[in-house]
């Protein structure tokens, strides 16, 4: 085991600590139905904190993978309507991190008021005045199921690596922008042993991608 491989492993053992403890912290391994919106709102900068960490972690191991470049005629076939079709092969590396995502979340603007909303259109004419609505909790589901998704993740980060690995090699011969991999803030959040992997990142990341073609 060289030292590149010794730091990913510290640091997706170190996730996965940090995963169970932000699950522990919010009472969240007791599986509640519901958690009010700032424990909510708390926990999902924390797990976005380590959803960058564990990519970034994916990322090195995926630039040490010896992949053939894939055929860029080989793009060519038939795809469904409106979706371009991925090379024979390869698969797209963004499904590994879909369920990584929060849920979406889509607002619909209707006329029509709505129990506990407030009449802007009044308070902007000025005939209403604002005031601060009484806030509840919400479904706690969302939050467990990005963890469990993250925790599969990290309990076998090989597919995904090797995903990316082929996507790397299929931007490096379509001649793409070398990826940029910028500093992280609040990288001690999660705690030092953490906080220390999330620093030393954007500089490895940067040295395994040095032979990517100049593009400029």
């Amino acid at each position: 085991m060289n030292g590149m491989q010794a730091f990913v492993e510290q640091g997706l053992a170190a996730a996965r600590n940090a995963l169970l403890g932000v699950r522990a912290e919010a009472g969240l391994h007791l599986e509640p139905k519901h958690v009010t919106k700032s424990l909510r709102a708390r926990v999902r900068g924390r797990l976005k904190a380590l959803e960058t960490i564990v990519r970034r972690l994916i990322t090195l191991m995926a630039s040490a993978l010896e992949i053939a470049p894939p055929s860029l005629n080989a793009a060519a076939g038939p795809a469904r309507a409106g979706e371009a079709c991925p090379p024979e092969g390869v698969e797209d590396v963004t499904a590994a991190f879909r369920a990584l995502a929060p849920p979406t979340c889509h607002i619909r603007l209707t006329a029509q008021k709505l129990p506990g909303l407030m009449d802007w259109t009044q308070v902007f004419a000025g005939s209403g005045s604002a005031a601060a609505l009484a806030t509840g909790p919400v479904l706690a589901a969302p939050l467990i199921a990005q963890i469990v998704a993250l925790h599969r993740i990290l309990s076998n980060p090989e597919p995904a690596a090797r995903r990316l690995a082929r996507r790397l090699a299929q931007m490096k011969q379509a001649g793409e922008a070398r990826p940029v991999c910028p500093p992280s803030a609040g990288d001690f959040r999660l705690g030092a042993e953490l906080g220390t992997v999330s620093t030393a990142l954007p500089g490895l990341i940067t040295r395994a991608l040095a032979d990517w073609p100049d593009t400029s």
